[in-house]
């Protein structure tokens, strides 16, 4: 794979160290002497010079400077200039880059060369110091480095993208991005939350598949043996009918809840909107009475009547809060025995939240299935096999929309008890009207 990235971060990098280093070189070559740094080359390589043909000049003579100053290449012989000291020091000259040494009654000046005059011989003869020479292998690693770091957790991305749209929903990027705290490890870090929420996503689909297959294929069974008795027997054909009819409108009750469920799990129920949840709870156990009442058993309702309707605002569907105690009300109904009674209470645990109960004398439920009963298409092993094991599941789901729980737990004196905590929206309400 290409790494076009790296490249271009690398290429870039180094471009610009290269036009700084040499503009800051070009600036500081053409500077006057009183401004010439101590380690301009052309400068330094001139004094070298000087210093040399000085001693020779000390020791030897004119024909020892002649001596040493014909070893040097033409193009520094050039510069070399030496004459009789007219007066105590060397006259100054145009030049502002010549250097002057004193030596033996004698003034020798080098006319140092401006850096666009440097040409061959001036490479051969004056190498370039060993620092610059790290500085630019310096300057090529770090730059190399920075793109490496820069460009290689974009590559893992990269690479995390293709897995994902091939299907690969497993795949998790924040292990590979190490101690790194910056955008790119945020990045990662979200990447691994979508792909986490996408495995649950397709999970979730093919279970539901799955159930719903195993929920259809009874009552089409059904519907089936009972087409068949008729067709054997035509005389059976009210039975028959009535039996077709009974499983016509078991499967429509099946599809309206998984309706509601698909509704709760692709978050089309979440909304903005503030209900009353005690003016909810009036309307649930009113209609729950009369299933109450046809069914021998007793329906007890402890609701607050003193307080404000804005005292019990909560965020959310209205609707869909409404279902779900209506499942968990019908739930306690269907296990519950005649002459047997079911409690519904309402209470506020402390500001900002408040405890739904919901209380009753059956069979209870067997260790470990506290959590499984919430889940769709699960039914409990004390259960009768009524129902699709769906009820309880949509009231999780449509509390959870409102930002609430629930939670199953037997009771001590037999039954189950149902808790639902949602919270309270009133501290919201009261921000809002400042």
């Amino acid at each position: 794979m290409k790494r076009r990235l790296f490249w271009k971060i690398w290429l870039g990098f180094w471009a610009a160290y290269l036009l700084l280093t040499t503009g800051l070189w070009s600036y500081w070559s053409l500077q006057p002497a009183p401004f010439r740094p101590d380690w301009d080359p052309p400068h330094a390589a001139g004094v070298a010079l000087l210093e040399t043909a000085a001693t020779a000049l000390d020791r030897g003579g004119q024909s020892g400077l002649a001596q040493q100053v014909a070893s040097w290449p033409s193009f520094h012989r050039k510069r070399l200039t030496v004459a009789p000291l007219a007066k105590d020091s060397c006259a100054p000259t145009a030049n502002p880059r010549a250097i002057a040494r004193q030596s033996n009654g004698y003034c020798l000046r080098y006319a140092t060369p401006p850096l666009s005059d440097v040409d061959d011989d001036w490479v051969s003869t004056v190498a370039p110091p060993d620092y610059l020479i790290a500085i630019a292998l310096a300057g090529l690693l770090f730059s190399a480095a920075l793109a490496a770091y820069l460009s290689s957790p974009i590559h893992r991305l990269q690479v995390g993208f293709e897995r994902l749209a091939q299907g690969d929903l497993s795949v998790r990027l924040g292990p590979t991005m190490g101690r790194r705290k910056d955008e790119v490890a945020d990045l990662a870090r979200d990447f691994d939350a979508m792909a986490e929420r996408l495995q649950e996503l397709v999970r979730a689909r093919d279970r539901l598949l799955h159930d719903v297959s195993h929920e259809l294929r009874s009552p089409l069974a059904r519907m089936r043996l009972a087409a068949d008795l008729l067709r054997r027997d035509p005389g059976r054909l009210e039975t028959s009918l009535d039996r077709i009819d009974r499983e016509a409108g078991h499967l429509d009750a099946l599809v309206g809840e998984l309706l509601t469920l698909a509704r709760l799990e692709s978050d089309a129920g979440r909304n903005e909107d503030y209900f009353d949840l005690l003016e909810v709870l009036r309307l649930v156990t009113e209609d729950t009475q009369f299933e109450a009442e046809a069914q021998g058993v007793t329906l007890n309702v402890d609701l607050p009547t003193d307080s404000a309707d804005e005292d019990w605002l909560v965020l959310g569907s209205g609707q869909l809060v409404h279902r779900a105690f209506e499942n968990i009300l019908r739930n306690a109904l269907r296990f519950s025995s005649q002459g047997f009674g079911v409690r519904l209470t309402l209470e506020r645990e402390g500001t900002d939240r408040c405890i739904v109960t919901v209380d009753d004398e059956g069979p209870g439920i067997a260790d470990g299935e506290a959590t499984r009963l919430l889940e769709p298409f699960v039914q409990g092993a004390r259960q009768s096999g009524m129902g699709f094991g769906l009820g309880l599941g949509i009231a999780r789901r449509a509390i959870a929309a409102s930002g609430g729980s629930v939670t199953l737990a037997n009771r001590l004196g037999g039954g189950l008890r149902v808790t639902i905590a949602l919270p309270l929206a009133r501290g919201a309400l009261n921000h809002a009207k400042f």
